[in-house]
């Protein structure tokens, strides 16, 4: 089943074109690894697809609805949530307060604060500390337990482990084995191949705007992902 349809997306920022007649299709409960060099475009997808980011042409479909002209807010109740580069929390809050703020445009479903801090247990005894005190790990955690609190049916997360030392992106994914093990579609920049081959069903390589690789992981090698990412060879399977 189709969870979300991409059809020639472009997105402009300026007089550059970020985004080149993109097409892309998700199926429900996929886990896809979007991957690419910096200024790729990936950001910009994603940013497009949450409504962040305003397209100049194409459409975006989520579960057959039309949503390519929908406000970032209602996209979060129609199931979109997204974990943006840079955690961008409120620094002067609490772990609590940010995850109540996550509720605001929510679905019903299973993620609340009790079950957020059940997944990620190192928040537990900081849910009362302001997140401008928190180490990097803490914050990443608590901006993904955020965009879950709307119970999203699609989460999107950018660069989960910018900045973060190895074994805090450990413990980070850790507390993600029982989302990845769930019904929820997620597509994820992460720059460290090797864990993306790990978790995700299906790779995606951007390359200056454009998908140049789109295959299951169980079809391709890291020696063609790495060869897309440098742009050694353009290989159009959508």
């Amino acid at each position: 089943m189709t969870s979300l349809k991409i059809q020639n997306l472009d997105v402009q920022h300026g007089q550059l074109k970020a985004v080149r007649n993109l097409s892309l299709t998700v199926q429900k409960g996929e886990v896809v690894a979007l991957i690419g060099a910096n200024g790729a475009g990936k950001t910009t997808l994603l940013g497009s697809i949450a409504g962040v980011l305003r397209t100049t042409s194409g459409s975006i479909l989520l579960n057959g609805q039309d949503i390519t002209d929908l406000p970032s807010h209602k996209r979060v109740q129609a199931g979109l949530a997204l974990v943006p580069e840079g955690r961008k929390l409120f620094t002067e809050m609490t772990i609590e307060e940010n995850l109540r703020l996550g509720s605001t445009s929510a679905r019903p479903g299973y993620w609340t604060v009790d079950s957020v801090l059940e997944a990620f247990p190192n928040l537990i005894k900081r849910r009362h500390s302001k997140t401008g005190l928190l180490s990097g790990g803490e914050q990443q955690a608590t901006a993904i337990g955020r965009a879950l609190m709307s119970n999203p049916e699609i989460l999107i997360l950018d660069e989960v482990s910018l900045g973060l030392s190895p074994l805090v992106v450990n413990q980070v994914y850790d507390s993600l084995k029982r989302l990845l093990e769930t019904d929820t579609t997620i597509i994820l920049v992460e720059q460290d191949l090797t864990r993306a081959m790990k978790v995700a069903s299906r790779a995606v390589c951007m390359l200056e705007g454009e998908i140049i690789l789109n295959k299951q992981m169980s079809e391709v090698s890291r020696e063609e992902i790495t060869d897309a990412y440098f742009g050694l060879h353009k290989v159009k399977d959508r």
